[in-house]
């Protein structure tokens, strides 16, 4: 499975009006937004679909190195196919050690998309784009087609309680970057929506509501939506069609695999 156009279909990058000629319904079948594509093209994204595809997933790892340790020895034991890391690789400290993980993540599966957390120093996205070979590249704010399944991603985060994390923003707007690449099968993302995997031990919630607006707005609803940002909120819902996965924090040792065949997800949480 390669990465595939990173700007999906030929259609993609609406607003998801869900018109085209598949049923862009979330259920994983037909192609969300892939009106006038010819159908030789969809038919093997179908097949591609119908392979599967096994993602390894973490993230809030905040320059916790035992649990990345860890985490390199589920991705040997695992033998996944893509990697996803959600951000958060560190507490703003040095580069470098961002630079050691991307290192190490593409010698562990084909593919491995990355975005930003809010803690990573902005100069994390350089680093991203320098590290961007062999398998790896950046999601944030851009789109991704691997194995039949369109990905768009957006990192970072809306301004916290404490306001001090280095990559922060107000969440009106905040979810404008993420509409332009849309329909997509699969959302990566730092943040998660409000209302759905954001609540804090104390109550209290750090879900986007400009976020959460762009996914109601949405007639072609994600098959998928991927996040982290909230360690308290790790765990799985479903609305709708829509299957929400918060994978939990490196930092706590946890991390999640998704298995994708054709229309179905299954979901194993993973713990040191």
């Amino acid at each position: 499975m390669d990465f595939e156009d990173e700007q999906g279909p030929p259609s993609q990058g609406g607003k998801g009006n869900g018109n085209g000629n598949g049923n862009g319904n979330g259920s994983g079948q037909g192609i969300p937004g892939s009106g006038g594509q010819p159908s030789y093209l969809a038919e093997m994204h179908a097949l591609r679909r119908n392979r599967g595809l096994r993602m390894l997933v973490g993230g809030d790892l905040h320059n916790h190195q035992p649990a990345m340790q860890w985490f390199y020895r589920q991705a040997e034991e695992l033998q996944p196919d893509m990697i996803i890391f959600l951000g958060d690789f560190v507490n703003s400290e040095p580069l470098e050690y961002i630079r050691e993980i991307c290192a190490s993540l593409r010698s562990l599966a084909g593919h491995v998309l990355v975005i930003p957390g809010n803690h990573d120093p902005r100069q994390s996205l350089i680093t991203f784009e320098e590290e961007s070979y062999d398998g790896l590249r950046s999601l944030h704010k851009s789109c991704a087609y691997v194995g039949g399944y369109s990905f768009a991603g957006l990192g970072t985060s809306i301004t916290t309680p404490s306001g001090s994390s280095p990559f922060e923003f107000p969440d009106e707007g905040f979810a404008d970057a993420l509409e332009n690449m849309l329909p997509a099968d699969i959302w990566v993302l730092h943040n998660p929506l409000e209302g759905i995997l954001d609540r804090l031990a104390d109550g209290r919630r750090l879900g986007s509501r400009s976020l959460r607006r762009l996914y109601d707005e949405q007639h072609a609803k994600p098959m998928l939506v991927i996040s982290g940002h909230v360690h308290d909120a790790h765990g799985m819902e479903q609305q709708g069609g829509t299957v929400f996965v918060n994978p939990g924090a490196l930092v706590d040792g946890r991390a999640a695999l998704l298995s994708l065949g054709g229309d179905s997800l299954e979901v194993s949480f993973r713990a040191m």
